[in-house]
């Protein structure tokens, strides 16, 4: 009885425990916080190449469903040639309103130039939800993420504390 007891709790203790996932393909690895899931989407050679209803390129998209609603953070890595490129403004039909304002802000592993402003839809035209843009530099990489909740117009100081829990789990290779 015991022995079976002792096998029960290594396998929830090993089911249960994160697994850190190593994407070479995108130059990064993550362990999805709790709650989280996520997949990747885009070409395993160019970053412009292939992709899916989010962008025609290569990413990461990271979902969560909470009490509020479904939480999202996106990652596109790039080049300095297609940094500003249009198709890294959208996120599927959601267009991001460009703003000058900035704060530098930093977590363990990027420092970012983060901008808050709002989607647009671009069927209707009309203002989405508030999202919180980071852009950031890796050697001679770059990447940008979106986070975002798609129940609410403004971002909560406890949503945007969920969103940077899946945010600080990406880390570069």
């Amino acid at each position: 009885m015991t022995k079976l007891f002792f096998y029960t709790l290594f396998f929830i203790a090993c089911t249960t425990s994160a697994q850190t996932i190593k994407s070479k393909s995108l130059k990064i690895k993550y362990t999805l916080a709790n709650g989280w899931t996520g997949e990747e989407f885009g070409g395993k050679t160019s970053w412009d190449e292939s992709g899916n209803n989010l962008c025609k390129c290569s990413g990461a998209a990271f979902y969560k469903t909470g009490k509020n609603g479904k939480l999202n953070v996106v990652i596109y890595p790039s080049n300095v040639n297609g940094l500003d490129s249009i198709k890294r403004n959208f996120v599927g039909s959601l267009r991001f309103e460009p703003v000058e304002k900035y704060d530098k802000v930093r977590n363990q592993f990027f420092s970012f130039e983060k901008r808050k402003s709002n989607f647009t839809e671009t069927k209707s035209n009309k203002k989405s939800f508030e999202v919180i843009k980071l852009k950031t530099k890796v050697e001679d990489r770059f990447y940008i993420i979106y986070a975002w909740q798609e129940s609410s117009a403004a971002i909560d100081p406890n949503v945007e504390k969920e969103l940077n829990e899946m945010i600080n789990a990406i880390e570069p290779l």
